[in-house]
């Protein structure tokens, strides 16, 4: 992997090409997880060709980004979707939409493991290391380690084929006992999704 840096914004170059996918993966790094108190420190995004770009957000500073991410035109994946949707809302102000969640799929296909976090999902469907040495970081800092951006970025770098695989492992499962198949189930629960953002940001509930 390059030397990463970070952004205030996608530039532009990025952004157009983002803007022509039909999904990106997209995660955060966050200063804490209350969402009434806490602050999207730096997020991750990546394209089906593996193009990362780190972007540490400002609301009114990062006009790309939040293009991205509230426009219907692009469904944004992400592993654990309601506290990083939630927080984006809280934070910043910013609707993200449609957006999906990995966490989701793996529970309703892999119903044979407890197992069900990033590191989990690397390793049994790609065969990959996720290093997670850096998961307790100040991402407040403004001068964070290469290490540090790249434990961020990894986290990114392979979440659409995570989802391709668990597209796949879904539409390869036969029918429920009751009729009824994972695919239209996790259609369902994907919706539901939106709807518990509006509870938790509003104080009902949590992540």
């Amino acid at each position: 992997m390059e030397k990463l840096q970070v952004y205030p914004d996608v530039p532009e170059k990025m952004f157009e090409k983002y803007s022509q996918q039909k999904k990106i993966a997209v995660d955060t790094e966050l200063h804490g997880l209350n969402i009434f108190r806490d602050q999207v420190c730096l997020v991750q995004l990546c394209d089906e060709n593996g193009q990362v770009c780190l972007v540490r957000p400002a609301k009114n500073k990062s006009p790309h980004l939040r293009k991205l991410l509230e426009t219907p035109l692009i469904l944004k994946v992400f592993h654990y979707a309601l506290t990083d949707v939630t927080l984006f809302r809280t934070s910043l102000g910013w609707n993200v939409n449609p957006f999906c969640c990995t966490k989701v799929m793996s529970k309703l296909i892999r119903t044979y493991t407890n197992s069900h976090g990033l590191k989990d999902l690397h390793q049994e469907l790609l065969r990959v290391e996720l290093e997670k040495e850096q998961q307790q970081t100040n991402w407040a800092k403004m001068d964070l380690s290469q290490k540090q951006l790249k434990y961020a970025a990894n986290d990114v770098l392979h979440l659409l084929k995570i989802f391709n695989k668990l597209t796949q492992m879904m539409v390869s499962r036969e029918n429920l006992p009751g009729g009824k198949n994972i695919v239209t189930l996790n259609e369902l629960a994907q919706g539901m999704l939106p709807g518990f953002v509006e509870l938790i940001s509003h104080g009902y509930g949590d992540q």
